[in-house]
């Protein structure tokens, strides 16, 4: 019988809420604890664990003396306490359900829970002291503060924009590349080696979608299916595009003055990736970034949130209009001049993602904007109108396009 089943069949003594087992008694004692303590979060991992480990001891010793458990079963406890402990106190429970997307702690302190895309009102009520404690880890001086923390994106707003409210969303951890996207069936085999051309020629690609979390867990796709011997820039808001990879130099431009940011844009570009991703949702810093690319730029990959391909053309139009005091049309060619394909991403029925539609941008002699439609989402399967690829020829065999060994062969 594992340590969980144990616990939970154990009943505690009269003292405590009836018939409430060992393992959630346990957890609901340490966050008070550590909710006690204001340095918690100041020590490392093995001052946390020790602490835990005798807090256990002093409660089996004092309160459930028949409750026997061996040095390592104290260890598991202490490991998965640790493990989803992220520092909100009581909302810890809730954020370590597979099923919960994202918790929002109201002003009156109403809790709601995101599942399956709908937020759901909780039993839960945190006190004005609870949303307190949660409040004092991050910037007290910003109404609006936004962090990431482990994998999650939390936003605190306080007055005068709002009584105290918490907003904590999970970050996807998406390792998925292309080839898996072909394995799922979310796109086709075709679609792969197309797009996986365009990122392996230093093609600059712009994702849209109506839904930014789709449009930058496809982004994270292409930047996985990107060739570990390259080097890539991340510029976003808060920074959960593919942390860790010694490869990507990641920057957030969140807690950034669109002056500073201005001043983060040079030493970015003095680095010369292969790549630059940017996903900005600040109006002005997208500008400037935006303003900056010139024709020699290669490897972009720029997410836009916009309703579908048109209005997301539409806003770097009149972006490179205003800023440069330029006409339509040739806003339009300096659009075309840079960007070479255009992906609109939707949200499927089943949750999943699909790409709705893939132009090529291109303009012609007489500067007009062009954009051919490449692949095309229509009642549940792809419409593709690809260009033809040259496939690498074997003396005995060519390969299909679809097969691992190909797609392989091709990232290299």
């Amino acid at each position: 019988m594992g340590i969980s089943d144990r616990l939970k069949k154990f009943e505690n003594t009269p003292d405590i809420v009836e018939e409430t087992p060992f393992s959630e008694f346990i957890t609901e004692a340490l966050t008070r604890k550590i909710s006690s303590i204001p340095v918690w979060y100041d020590y490392d991992y093995s001052k946390q664990f020790e602490l835990i480990l005798n807090f256990l001891d002093n409660k089996l010793n004092t309160e459930f003396e028949d409750l026997h458990l061996s040095e390592s079963e104290k260890k598991e406890i202490a490991e998965e306490f640790l493990k989803n402990n992220k520092g909100f106190g009581v909302l810890d429970k809730l954020l370590s359900d597979n099923t919960v997307e994202a918790a929002a702690v109201y002003p009156s302190g109403a809790v709601y829970v995101r599942k399956d895309g709908s937020f759901i009102k909780t039993e839960l009520i945190l006190s004005r002291g609870q949303v307190c404690d949660i409040l004092a880890r991050f910037n007290s001086e910003n109404p609006l503060a936004k962090s990431v923390e482990d994998n999650l994106m939390v936003t605190v707003i306080r007055p005068p924009v709002a009584d105290n409210m918490i907003i904590i969303k999970k970050i996807k951890d998406v390792t998925e590349n292309l080839s898996d996207l072909t394995a799922d069936g979310v796109i086709t085999g075709e679609i792969e080696i197309y797009l996986q051309n365009l990122i392996n020629s230093g093609k600059n690609i712009i994702v849209t979608s109506e839904d930014s979390e789709i449009a930058g867990e496809f982004t994270r796709v292409l930047v996985n299916s990107i060739d570990y011997s390259s080097r890539a820039v991340v510029i976003e808001d808060n920074l959960p595009l593919n942390r860790g990879f010694d490869n990507i130099a990641a920057f957030s431009a969140s807690s950034l003055s669109e002056k500073e940011f201005m001043h983060l844009l040079s030493p970015v570009k003095a680095l010369k990736p292969d790549y630059t991703i940017v996903s900005l949702a600040d109006f002005q810093k997208f500008s400037a970034y935006y303003t900056g690319i010139d024709e020699t730029s290669k490897g972009l990959i720029t997410v836009i949130q916009a309703k579908g391909i048109s209005e997301a053309a539409s806003k770097l139009t009149e972006i490179y209009q205003r800023t440069h005091k330029s006409t339509e049309k040739h806003a339009k060619l300096h659009f075309s001049s840079i960007y070479d394909c255009i992906i609109q991403i939707i949200r499927t029925e089943d949750k999943n993602y699909c790409l709705q539609s893939v132009m090529e941008i291109t303009s012609t002699k007489s500067s007009s904007l062009v954009m051919n439609e490449v692949v095309k989402y229509l009642d549940g399967a792809y419409v593709q109108d690809l260009p033809e690829v040259s496939l690498p020829e074997d003396d005995a065999v060519i390969e299909s396009a679809t097969s691992k060994t190909f797609r392989s062969r091709l990232k290299k």
